[in-house]
């Protein structure tokens, strides 16, 4: 932390519970300027628009997470080696653009709001973006490429808008971590449920709609999607409010708010823990189909496969709120984490059994889920512990760099996926692969998953630590 001994006794009541004589200590060293929400408690209808607006993003990411790279493959018919480069620099973009959409958020203010005119600004282009993007024009390999990103790169900064506003706008919902993991509760469900309908149906959908021609099936499935999203997206515009928002006392240059992100090196720790969490993340994410399809023969399995991994997180929702009131043993989170990513490569490399993996998928999402809501609920203590100290207002930043880190980590893992795969002989026209291609497909899917896991909870858990001595200095 970087506002010295005195600020941290004051951040330690705030968003962490600590104790009312903290608490109000905080908002007085707070100012005039900047308004602190602690302990206020959030109606239903306010959960439910929040977890409707995630939703409605995680279509997107569903999609992109779980079928982007197989779709660029064996739909689009884009060479591999074509791909790689492809999905790595539009990962870079991604991260480029959430930076800056953080930044714009940052510096501007309108007449209904900070955050919400964003939902009724970009809820048809986001929608309409999406359908287009199910679409693969009769063009040859260079026309499809650059229709695919101009596309991609339209969705994505729709995207970027409404999920940053909606990230951004949490310290403003709740005030402690309590309420806030109860919305991150909403939120995670509700992006739960987008997973389930995108991940577990999308691809027999698809089928089903085909016709025969598989292209016509996703263009169909990506927009019925697409229509899903609109009302959802402007029924958090109407329902959302900013509550005790006010802008701080001194708006400080670009360059002081990522001086400020640097020097406080708690911050900087989670970031490269969450970077390598989103890597390992998405190298199980892009290879699932693969691993499902040509290693293991069962590619009627990736409904089941996914379902089984989305039905844990979505169970543990509702009692991670109450995981997190213990904040001494977040290191049982993270050491749940190590657990689930080390079965995980004993038991697939020990065995082929279907319910082996189903149980590896269980515990992965188990604990996945739990950190997420974890990582969400301490970057927004992360603003508030600055815009006490320093009287910068960071939500959107720091949400921001959170999916910074999350765009380059699985552009590298994207990235490098695709190129293995093209190294090791992948072949969409064939339907038997190269041993060498099985191998591939097994090393991303195993081993880079779960060593990256492994290294992501060791760092993620130090910063934690850093966290809680500081919180009680």
């Amino acid at each position: 932390m970087t506002g010295g001994t005195k600020d941290k006794k004051a951040w330690a009541g705030v968003g962490t519970g600590a104790g009312t004589g903290a608490r109000e200590a905080a908002r007085e060293r707070a100012g005039a300027g900047t308004s602190v929400r602690v302990g206020a408690a959030a109606g239903i209808s306010e959960m439910l628009s929040f977890g409707g607006a995630q939703f409605a993003t995680a279509i997107y990411m569903a999609f992109t997470s779980y079928y982007l790279m197989m779709f660029l493959t064996d739909v689009a018919l884009i060479p591999p080696a074509i791909i790689a480069v492809l999905l790595f620099c539009f990962r870079l973009f991604s991260a480029a653009d959430t930076q800056a959409v953080g930044i714009i958020i940052n510096r501007n203010r309108f007449k209904d709001g900070k955050y919400r005119p964003y939902f009724k600004w970009c809820a048809l282009p986001f929608a309409l973006s999406l359908a287009a993007l199910g679409v693969v024009p009769g063009f040859g390999i260079p026309g499809r490429i650059i229709y695919i990103v101009i596309v991609l790169v339209i969705c994505d900064l729709c995207w970027s808008l409404l999920n940053m506003a909606s990230i951004s706008m949490l310290p403003y919902l709740a005030g402690d971590d309590v309420n806030r993991s109860k919305f991150m509760s909403f939120s995670n469900g509700s992006a739960i449920f987008a997973y389930i309908l995108a991940g577990t149906f999308m691809l027999p959908l698809a089928d089903a709609l085909s016709g025969g021609d598989r292209r016509n099936g996703f263009a169909m499935t990506l927009m019925l999607l697409a229509i899903i999203t609109v009302p959802l997206i402007f029924n958090a515009y109407f329902r959302l409010r900013e509550h005790n928002y006010s802008e701080p006392a001194t708006k400080p240059s670009i360059k002081e708010i990522f001086i400020a992100i640097g020097s406080n090196k708690r911050v900087i720790l989670f970031m490269v823990g969450l970077l390598l969490y989103f890597m390992a993340d998405a190298f199980k994410n892009q290879t699932t189909y693969y691993y499902l399809t040509f290693v293991m023969g069962r590619p009627d399995m990736l409904p089941v496969i996914i379902m089984a991994g989305l039905i844990s997180p979505l169970v543990m929702q509702p009692v991670i709120p109450q995981l997190l009131k213990i904040a001494k043993k977040e290191w049982l989170i993270v050491f749940g984490l190590f657990a689930s990513s080390f079965a995980s490569f004993l038991m697939l490399t020990t065995t082929n059994i279907i319910i082996a993996l189903i149980v590896c998928v269980v515990l992965y999402g188990m604990f996945t889920s739990i950190v997420a809501n974890l990582s969400f609920t301490v970057i927004a203590s992360f603003s508030d512990e600055m815009r006490v100290s320093q009287d910068i207002s960071m939500s959107e930043i720091l949400a921001a760099t959170m999916n910074f880190v999350s765009n380059i980590g699985s552009g590298i893992a994207s990235g490098v996926a695709a190129m293995v795969m093209a190294i090791s002989g992948y072949s969409a026209l064939v339907a038997t692969q190269t041993t060498l291609a099985l191998t591939g497909i097994k090393s991303l899917y195993i081993l880079c998953t779960a060593a990256g896991m492994v290294i992501a909870g060791v760092v993620t858990l130090s910063a934690m630590r850093e966290r809680r001595a500081d919180s009680k200095a």
